[in-house]
């Protein structure tokens, strides 16, 4: 197990910084004590280790340092430790950091995080393992993903990314149909109704459309607001961006981050959208169930109601979606 372990430390945003040390504990301490900070004012997030050889190096050139500056000079100079302190920049080439300027802001990509002030997120292969870990099965198998197939593993998640958009959009676009007001579209039927939504409406002006008979969940909404903006940059161009460029290895990291976040959100969404469509077959069904004699029909529909899953989907609808009253302002 290596010793030293480079930690990312933010507080008031002016003062983040690398820092090594042995533990959490430790980092939080080098920069409580040089800036003043309360223990609460100060977040670490463990980076990479640090190869034991290093210290040694680091040692030489700490040593060195206070020669050449005749610091420490009443101190054994040739016994001085560097560590734990904050992290030089000569270190965090070594341990392979990038740098760049994007939007007017400095960010160094270092073992899969992208850091900048106020600022710090996984990419690459720790943001899809991250994903792997809370969606499970829903992930596809990344057991075999190296950077030199970055590639290849971009295409695939980006297919399912459009898969998520298009079965998201089929979720809305063929449920709440029985929300809709006469007032609106006359004596369209169903079918027609659907085609239309399809086919007039931007997806954004669905979700007000749904906004005026339901009030969305505060979380749900925030999604799906992340959603909408999300889907729409992955549909126009997100791989020519700045940021995404996925013709550079940075880019192509930023673009893996991005998109795990995408399907993190949009399987979520799904759930919730299916729960829609489940419920608009239910209200379909009880609509059909007094007209008809037909004995497997009214099986079918005996069963859809009395499934525990269907009765889950229901219940999942009512805590995200709540009718509006009539005549609300």
């Amino acid at each position: 197990m290596n010793k030293w372990k480079l930690y990312w430390v933010t507080s008031d945003g002016l003062e983040d910084c690398f820092v090594v040390a042995k533990n959490s504990r430790s980092a939080k301490r080098i920069e409580k004590d040089a800036n003043g900070f309360e223990d609460q004012e100060v977040q670490v997030t463990r980076i990479m280790d640090i190869p034991d050889e290093y210290e040694m190096l680091a040692n030489s050139k700490f040593r060195d340092w206070s020669k050449k500056h005749d610091y420490n000079k009443y101190l054994d100079i040739d016994n001085l430790i560097a560590w734990p302190y904050y992290a030089d920049r000569w270190l965090l080439d070594l341990l392979g950091a990038e740098y760049r300027m994007i939007e007017e802001k400095e960010e160094i990509l270092i073992n899969d995080f992208v850091i900048s002030t106020n600022s710090i997120y996984p990419v690459g292969v720790r943001a899809m393992k991250e994903l792997a870990e809370l969606t499970g099965d829903k992930f596809p198998n990344i057991s075999n993903v190296s950077y030199e197939g970055m590639r290849s593993t971009l295409d695939n998640m980006i297919g399912i990314c459009i898969t998520a958009i298009h079965k998201i959009e089929k979720y809305i676009t063929d449920s709440f149909i029985f929300a809709i007001g006469n007032e609106r579209y006359g004596e369209y039927s169903i079918k027609e109704v659907t085609s239309l939504w399809k086919r007039k409406l931007t997806f954004g002006k669905l979700i007000k459309l749904i906004q005026e008979r339901f009030e969305i969940d505060e979380d749900v909404y925030y999604a799906l607001t992340l959603f909408l903006a999300q889907r729409n940059k992955i549909a126009h161009g997100l791989t020519m961006d700045e940021r995404f460029d996925i013709d550079t290895v940075w880019g192509q990291k930023e673009l893996v981050g991005y998109l795990a976040l995408f399907l993190r959100n949009a399987w979520l969404l799904e759930e919730v959208f299916e729960s829609a469509y489940t419920v608009t077959m239910g209200v379909g069904f009880n609509l059909i169930k007094g007209d008809s004699d037909d004995p497997e029909l009214l099986k079918t529909i005996n069963n859809f109601e009395k499934d525990p899953i269907v009765k889950n989907k229901m219940a999942l609808f009512s805590e995200v979606f709540r009718i509006v009253s009539v005549g609300r302002n």
